[in-house]
């Protein structure tokens, strides 16, 4: 580690965190919360209230750190590129912390889209079945993005360790 300057080693070693908690949250919600509320017993409706509470907090704190986290290794970046030493970590760390919201774009709005259209009681209403079959659906696709930020974390920890 040869540019141990403690400021940025700190913000290298918050940014390695954030992007685990990140990786965290998500396997969090995925692998634990989504199941817990499938197991339930409960309705349609319960179903959908389930999920949409456990989406809507992760909606708000997921993506704004992943946006934080990408903008303090960027910054990292920018410094170590200035100073000659090696940059290419931490740029492959914000991009990895930016593929989680483009992917949920891409793969996972449209079942948020029907399940939040069901819950909200705009769009089709859904049986028990479909219910589940989506939030089955959400839980293995979101299973994709805990890798997202946890590739992120070793790519800057592969780079501070240089």
């Amino acid at each position: 580690m040869p540019f141990l300057s403690t400021p940025l080693t700190l913000q290298a070693t918050g940014g390695i965190l954030g992007s685990a908690w990140i990786s965290g949250s998500v396997a969090a919600l995925s692998i634990c919360a989504v199941p817990a509320v499938l197991q339930s017993g409960v309705t349609a409706e319960g179903l959908l209230k389930g999920w949409h509470m456990q989406f809507s907090r992760g909606m708000y704190y997921i993506p704004t750190t992943g946006v934080f986290v990408a903008l303090n290794y960027l910054y990292l970046a920018y410094q170590h590129s200035a100073a000659g030493l090696e940059w290419r970590g931490y740029v492959a760390g914000a991009v990895s912390n930016m593929m989680l919201p483009v992917y949920t774009l891409i793969f996972i709005n449209e079942v948020n889209q029907k399940m939040i259209g069901a819950n909200a009681g705009t769009g089709k209403a859904l049986s028990q079945e479909a219910v589940r079959g989506l939030m089955n659906k959400w839980s293995a696709l979101s299973s994709v993005r805990i890798f997202m930020p946890l590739a992120g974390a070793m790519f800057a920890m592969w780079n501070l360790l240089q």
